[in-house]
């Protein structure tokens, strides 16, 4: 997923503390100290490499359903959902109107009914996934690969998802909460535009030895580059163009999927 053209804001959930608190009770989160060799790591983007649509899309469709936000905040990124839609526009100018709109009506909401609300859209969407992605989180899982997902959707509802397809660990964006509501000040964005160094500020601070060329990857845009260059087994999976080129010439594994066909694309030409 890529976000762009925030500068120091960003796309939110809930206060540090409150995001601390949300992983301590994890069931799927464990005790890293138990780890007396090095483990490996699965590390995956949601927004488009699982999930097969975004969760900060459909989080915003779900406020204005439930009322939380106006009907104009639908209407107000028609225009570039329509481009994206008719290929006129890109899907990132699409993405990220929707995060500018997300920002602009969060501001003195409930928490607590906007946190209702997105686990209500992890209920119903949570399998709307990607086969491969699926498949090969299940593989993993069963041979014992730690599995982190880091996306640039809000942390609440980052982490619904995955604890729900049984994540370790989990970082999303997150937006300061004060008195039960949003303020709309964004705490951190490094989920969405590094997510290297979430990557790395974790591992450091639990002290994890890592098996970086037995761990892997999957990314499917160049915001995942820098975390798919850490792995001895990265995955471009469903790649954009900038991403496509990159992996390309770093001979990383292309994964396509199309509609119920996956296929790796061992040498292919651009055409524009």
């Amino acid at each position: 997923m890529v976000l762009s053209n925030l500068g120091a804001r960003g796309l939110g959930g809930p206060s540090r503390r409150f995001f601390k608190c949300y992983n301590k009770t994890s069931r799927t989160d464990v005790s890293y100290t138990t780890y007396m060799k090095s483990i490996r790591l699965a590390i995956f983007d949601i927004d488009g490499t699982i999930f097969r649509s975004s969760l900060v899309i459909e989080l915003v469709r779900a406020l204005v359903a439930h009322g939380i936000f106006p009907k104009e905040a639908d209407k107000e990124v028609q225009k570039e959902y329509l481009a994206w839609l008719d290929r006129k526009g890109s899907y990132t100018d699409y993405i990220n109107k929707v995060v500018k709109i997300y920002i602009e009506y969060i501001a003195g909401k409930s928490s607590a009914r906007v946190f209702h609300i997105a686990r209500s859209v992890i209920r119903a969407q949570k399998d709307r996934v990607y086969r491969f992605t699926r498949d090969l989180i299940k593989k993993l899982k069963k041979q014992k690969y730690f599995l982190v997902a880091i996306s640039g959707s809000p942390s609440y509802i980052v982490a619904d998802y995955a604890r729900a397809i049984g994540f370790n660990k989990f970082f999303g964006t997150e937006m300061e909460v004060v008195g039960g509501r949003f303020t709309g000040k964004v705490l951190n964005v490094d989920p969405a535009f590094n997510k290297k160094k979430v990557l790395m500020d974790f591992i450091l601070s639990r002290k994890i030895k890592v098996d970086w060329k037995q761990s892997i990857a999957v990314g499917d845009t160049e915001s995942d580059v820098a975390m798919l260059t850490l792995v001895g087994r990265p995955i471009a999976f469903n790649p954009n163009h900038q991403l496509a080129k990159i992996a390309k010439h770093r001979k990383w594994k292309i994964v396509v999927e199309r509609k119920d066909v996956v296929y790796e694309v061992k040498k292919f030409t651009f055409v524009i």
